[in-house]
């Protein structure tokens, strides 16, 4: 039986549904058309382009499909959306309320607005503009005791901002470290609004939390990676981080302390860009090849020399490029996900299968980021490189 498990495990692949020869002829197509140039005219080609992203989302959106998604509104940025993975930040914390629930990336400025702005409001709240003199590498809502915070990971190392005090500067951290070869910060994570998480260029974790006075304070620094952190997340007591390597590492938090568990194995030399942990503990990594894979470490290898090497459950060719952010619903079992091929994407995550649940292409359009607004994941939002706008979306009950 333990056999039969993991010749399961090793040969899963995604679930897509009765029309899934359908949708593969059209993908095929569409990777054709639409990514690869056309030796035809210039008019043609963009016909061509525009009748088949056409098809595409009426055939991926009406067969099948148990979700569709509506655009529900645009909210303007007072600036244009960076090259960054992972560059919009959604506040979608249960124990703190505020006005500000959206912040992006714009070079070295983060750019936050207010919940219920619009493209063309005139009763918008203010937005703000937070300069850190220095270019930004993530950004992350998150709440530190009492404290509603936005976080931003920088190449100079950390600020804390407090929401709540007009995104007052109430704590920096500079995470360069020449003897250790630490350059920038990036990745960031936290474990029930005590600990926080940083990642570094050089591989290591550092650890932040409160003093006897609860104030933030550095605790402790931990080197689990051989190359730059691209991404964390964390579930309960449990944090996922990947890096360039492609190498993906699974540690638990104890007191302050990071103790690692398990890591992943190197898979072709692509880069791990983004990773997100399900309500359910699994891991979801996204690639630079535009492969998902999801892993269980509740799930044991039948190898002897395998016991710290976590399992690979899932592998999905889910975009035809370098997927570029990914969000998890808090109370559901959504898994959205964007690419620079210009796709949205939301998946239903079971233990042992994927199913696809929405799709949608947006023509000529690099997506950047992408982040669920609501915890059951009714609604989500997508940022696109050098637009001016967020988009929001929201499920349209049929």
């Amino acid at each position: 039986m333990a056999h039969e498990r993991q010749r399961h495990l090793n040969n899963s692949i995604i679930e897509l549904n009765d029309n899934s020869v359908i949708l593969r002829l059209w993908y095929a197509m569409y990777v054709k058309y639409y990514i690869s140039p056309l030796n035809t005219n210039f008019y043609k080609e963009k016909q061509v382009k525009r009748e088949l992203v056409q098809k595409l989302n009426q055939i991926f959106n009406t067969h099948g499909r148990r979700m569709l998604y509506k655009k529900e509104k645009k909210i303007f940025i007072n600036g244009t959306v960076s090259a960054v993975m992972n560059n919009v930040a959604v506040n979608v914390s249960k124990y703190q309320k505020t006005l500000y629930g959206f912040a992006v990336i714009d070079r070295q400025t983060v750019r936050v607005m207010g919940t219920e702005n619009s493209m063309d409001s005139a009763t918008d709240v203010p937005q703000y503009c937070l300069d850190t003199k220095t270019d930004v590498t993530q950004i992350h809502w998150c709440t530190l005791g009492y404290i509603n915070c936005l976080v931003v990971t920088c190449s100079e190392g950390l600020i804390l901002y407090d929401c709540d005090q007009q995104f007052k500067r109430i704590y920096s951290h500079n995470c360069e470290d020449k003897n250790m070869k630490e350059k920038y910060a990036k990745g960031i994570a936290t474990f029930e609004c005590t600990y926080l998480c940083v990642g570094n260029s050089n591989g290591s974790i550092r650890v932040f939390g409160p003093d006897e006075e609860g104030q933030v304070v550095f605790l402790d620094r931990k080197l689990l990676h051989g190359a730059p952190i691209t991404d964390m997340s964390s579930h309960k007591h449990s944090l996922v981080s990947c890096d360039e390597s492609g190498c993906t590492v699974l540690s638990q938090m104890d007191c302050g302390e990071l103790m690692i568990i398990a890591r992943t194995k190197v898979f072709g030399g692509h880069p791990c860009t983004t990773t997100e942990m399900t309500r359910i503990g699994t891991m979801a990594v996204g690639y630079g090849c535009g492969t998902i894979r999801i892993f269980d470490p509740s799930v044991k290898l039948v190898e002897g020399d395998a016991e710290d090497q976590l399992p690979m459950v899932i592998q999905m060719s889910a975009h035809a490029r370098c997927v570029t952010s990914m969000s998890a619903a808090r109370d559901s079992d959504l898994l959205l996900s964007v690419s620079e091929d210009s796709w949205i994407r939301v998946w239903k995550i079971n233990s042992m299968t994927v199913t696809l649940l929405y799709c949608y292409m947006r023509e000529d359009t690099m997506f950047m980021g992408c982040q669920f607004m609501t915890r059951n994941g009714s609604k989500f939002c997508t940022t696109a490189y050098d637009s001016p706008y967020i988009t929001c979306y929201t499920l349209n009950q049929l």
